[in-house]
């Protein structure tokens, strides 16, 4: 039975909001009146579109183009909730839905929850909004679904996302006093470089005396900057679409992830950053009752890096052939040693769903600590490069003066 949206006034002329079920918008609407409630709009709230597989029509998208991370971690903890209490799985989604304050999010809600009405699994709803749900999230899903513990694996997959959430928002904290740093400095130099130094180059137009090497390129700079800062703003706009216009492409992708994992300090951070991602991926699709090789198809599309994706590629070919998970990732060279140690002993004790969220464990705690480190030096780096650039700006003002005052001691 479709679902629609309505906006209605109680008894006391209280505006609320809800969804209810009906056979059209006429039902809804009679419906809404028995309850003794006056409709000011009801709206169909997926219209869905049957050709051969169900889809949805334009509007249906244009409507609920995706789900916020935020809306997805909290119907997902919810969600767990409901289910692992007992209610049925479309009763669930249709009390997360009229809790969820984000428009576009009630309307995914009410979409999943007509779909899962109709038959399909919940993880086969989701596939219709791929900008909310990722692959990843699909596949647990559908792991939780198959082996009869969906409650479970919600909640083991809200943990997961609670986990990044605050890892996010914990370097979010972080960067804003140096990205504010940053700022001002910017700021201090553009009006030193467009304001005071014209000034100063006018006066120095006005003594007879060579300008020092520096002075003239500050000058030089400074004018540039006045007459082509459009044209500057234009080639930085057009350089960032062609970069990701560039990145588009498989092949400069697959070349720019390959040296990203190579350089010196960086490559370290990405490939414990991937490892910890893996490790966690995988931990909560084997905790589910995936099976080993379908857990790693599914987290593979966890990897943000095409390199290492194809590394697990391999790895999952080999583990179809028998080989142990652990040797087959110590052959794509992408885990530190102590996880591979780690992943190694839970083959060998029958505990690797134990022994993984114990290596993403570590790995999260080490990422952790190296952001910190380099978050803690970012500050003090910045203002001895935005320092050493204005003090090269004053030094180019001072240095004239100084000419000038030499020339009338002698």
């Amino acid at each position: 039975m479709p679902a629609f949206e309505y906006s209605a006034l109680d008894a006391s002329g209280r505006k609320m909001r809800g969804v209810i079920s009906a056979a059209s918008g006429v039902a809804a609407r009679t419906e809404l009146r028995r309850r003794q409630l006056a409709p000011l709009s009801v709206e169909r709230a997926d219209e869905v579109r049957r050709s051969g597989q169900a889809g949805f029509s334009l509007s249906a998208l244009r409507r609920a183009p995706s789900m916020p991370a935020s809306a997805r971690l909290l119907m997902t903890r919810q969600l767990a909730t409901l289910v692992e209490a007992g209610l049925p799985l479309a009763e669930a989604l249709q009390v997360v839905s009229a809790q969820t304050a984000h428009a576009a999010s009630r309307r995914i809600l009410i979409a999943l929850r007509e779909r899962v009405l109709e038959g399909e699994r919940l993880s086969a709803a989701m596939a219709a909004f791929p900008a909310s749900f990722p692959p990843v999230y699909r596949a647990m899903v559908a792991a939780g679904e198959s082996s009869g513990a969906l409650g479970q694996v919600l909640d083991r997959l809200a943990t997961h996302l609670e986990k990044s959430a605050a890892l996010s928002r914990k370097v979010m904290t972080a960067l804003i006093y140096p990205g504010a740093l940053a700022v001002t400095a910017m700021a201090v130099i553009c009006v030193l470089m467009v304001a005071i130094v014209p000034r100063l180059a006018a006066q120095f137009d006005t003594m007879s005396i060579t300008l020092p090497l520096l002075t003239r390129a500050v000058i030089a700079l400074s004018e540039f900057l006045q007459a082509g800062w459009l044209f500057l703003l234009i080639a930085l706009v057009l350089a960032v679409v062609v970069v990701r216009l560039l990145l588009r492409r498989p092949a400069i992708r697959a070349r720019l992830d390959r040296t990203s994992l190579s350089l010196p300090l960086l490559g370290g951070f990405l490939r414990k950053l991937e490892a910890a991602r893996f490790a966690r991926t995988l931990s909560v699709l084997l905790a589910a009752g995936t099976v080993l090789p379908d857990a790693l198809r599914a987290a593979r599309k966890a990897t943000a890096n095409t390199h290492i994706g194809a590394a697990l590629d391999a790895v999952t070919a080999e583990v179809e052939t028998g080989r142990t998970l652990s040797s087959s990732l110590e052959s794509a060279r992408f885990l530190p040693a102590l996880t591979l140690h780690m992943i190694a002993a839970g083959e060998r004790s029958a505990a690797l769903e134990t022994m993984l969220p114990r290596a993403a464990d570590q790995l999260e705690g080490e990422l952790e600590a190296a952001s910190s480190t380099a978050l803690g030096l970012l500050e003090p780096a910045i203002i001895i490069v935005m320092g050493a650039v204005v003090a090269l700006i004053v030094l180019s003002i001072l240095l004239p003066i100084l000419q000038l005052n030499t020339l009338a001691l002698n």
